[in-house]
């Protein structure tokens, strides 16, 4: 759960990205490397120069994935908490509107009835200030047990049953990509490795007990 940003003057305050009084943890780390001037922005062209060639490089590239990868997370998570709020305030706000629409309805059901009986060609009501007419929905059908109903209609109705036809992907696969066959319409390709990083798991030292006096 994320804390309400502040609000000023009916506005939101947007909160900052960092806090620009803290340094961050690669920069303690690494400061030769969070350098603007010695490390390639993710905008800078190759040639630059900058490559990770040792041991300091890389962890301090792993650093700045982390923090990367934390930052997207909290935007995501903030992102969430503020949708369920507009959700929950869009219901809120329109449940008074939806009972009213409800309740006029029921009541005015059947004077539209009664009145579109009377008319020849049309099921639709004129009115001063709108129109009123019937439509028909569309008719519901839920299969609340599948198993039982598939079971009793493969007995006794065998025509409702539809046996659907599907390909099976792992075998696809081992012909595709393992005996190199071609098949018309599929397009596959081998999986290529991909870098993922994590964070070190730190292990706190279990505290021994003190004997008992």
């Amino acid at each position: 759960m994320f804390n309400p940003l502040p609000y000023q003057d009916g506005l939101l305050e947007q909160a900052p990205e960092s806090n620009s009084l803290l340094p961050s943890f690669p920069s303690i780390l690494f400061p030769d490397f969070c350098n603007e001037s010695t490390v390639a922005s993710s905008n800078d062209s190759a040639t630059d120069g900058f490559t990770i060639d040792n041991l300091n490089k890389a962890s301090w590239a792993v650093a700045k994935i982390l923090e990367a990868e934390a930052r997207i997370a909290q935007r995501a998570g903030l992102a969430k908490e503020f949708k369920s709020r507009i959700d929950t305030w869009l219901e809120s706000a329109s449940k008074q509107d939806e009972d009213s629409i409800s309740y006029l309805s029921f009541l005015l059901e059947p004077y539209v009835k009664n009145e579109t009986s009377k008319l020849h060609n049309s099921k639709t009501l004129s009115l001063p200030t709108g129109t009123a007419s019937f439509r028909k929905l569309p008719d519901r059908l839920d299969i609340t047990d599948p198993t039982v109903a598939l079971s009793y209609c493969e007995a006794e109705h065998p025509e409702a049953v539809i046996v659907k036809k599907e390909l099976d992907k792992s075998i696809l696969k081992d012909l595709i990509l393992k005996q190199a066959e071609p098949i018309p319409g599929i397009e596959a390709e081998l999986g290529m490795d991909k870098l993922y990083v994590k964070p070190l798991k730190l292990q706190t030292p279990a505290i021994k007990e003190k004997d008992a006096a």
